[in-house]
């Protein structure tokens, strides 16, 4: 039996990394956060650099490779990384479907006003691992951001 695949769905500072923490405690799971591998692997890219996207995707399946490995073991796996389109969350829903794992999409309803307080308040702290992100930034994500829906066929829970 698999484990389930828990996705993230919110805005920069809307507490997908936090709740990536709590669920890899409580379920257990294993948490993979992008962000991390990116500063990690190519601490020299910014996340406004246009190589940015293509290195991403890059890690991210480098990521998967490990990540469905736990789920065939039936551990829960939580990628710490927005979910914010139909075509991100189907691409986590197929790679699933290869190895019969449930997917549950986390939908963070964090205002844009706190998201950001919370996101310079984590910058201002020194958090490593975190991109920079200000109003403008988010108010530009809010603009991409494709609400799921019922025939995407994942559990959406509301934070």
């Amino acid at each position: 039996m698999s484990g389930r695949l828990h996705l993230l769905y919110g805005l920069s500072g809307s507490g997908k990394s936090t709740l990536a923490r709590q669920r890899q405690k409580r379920c257990p799971a294993v948490r993979f956060t992008l962000d991390e591998w990116m500063l990690r692997l190519h601490p020299e890219l910014s996340i406004d650099d246009p190589a940015y996207g293509d290195r991403a995707e890059m890690v991210r399946e480098l990521i998967w490779s490990i990540a469905e490995q736990v789920l065939r073991s039936g551990v829960d796996v939580v990628l710490d990384w927005n979910c914010w389109s139909r075509a991100r969350r189907s691409w986590a829903r197929d790679h699933a479907a290869t190895i019969g794992a449930e997917v549950v999409l986390h939908r963070l309803s964090t205002s844009l006003e706190e998201s950001t307080r919370r996101a310079e308040q984590r910058e201002a702290s020194g958090a490593t691992f975190a991109h920079r992100i200000d109003l403008a930034g988010n108010k530009h994500l809010a603009g991409l951001l494709e609400e799921p829906t019922t025939d995407e066929q994942l559990t959406v829970l509301e934070h």
